[in-house]
């Protein structure tokens, strides 16, 4: 897992006030990934100034995001650098998707 990375979107959501941030080590499930981060942003607008901030974040830092996927109005944004994948979720989208029990078992069933 890549500590920097995982350590600037943790500060930056806490900072902008995300809620429910969550971080899951998937590396021993996923090839392309070690960590993941989940957080919920209060509505559509909080949503695309929290990936703007994160972007900010990583670009100071000399990080590249590779993967930018989704719109506020979606309710979803996805984020992704070397190895850390970010979802930025809506609390309804959040709890539709499920996706922190989703990895959670899948790194359950790989670790067995």
């Amino acid at each position: 897992m890549d500590k920097r990375e995982v350590e600037i979107a943790l500060k930056t959501l806490d900072e902008h006030k995300a809620e429910d941030i969550a971080l899951i080590d998937v590396s021993a499930s996923n090839p392309f990934a070690s960590a993941v981060i989940v957080a919920t942003c209060l509505n559509p607008r909080a949503l695309g100034a929290m990936e703007d901030l994160l972007e900010d974040a990583y670009e100071a830092e000399g990080i590249k995001v590779v993967v930018k996927e989704g719109e506020p109005d979606s309710g979803w944004i996805i984020l992704s650098v070397s190895e850390t994948i970010i979802h930025l979720l809506l609390e309804g989208n959040r709890r539709e998707l499920q996706i922190e029990d989703l990895l959670k078992h899948l790194e359950e069933k790989a670790k067995k």
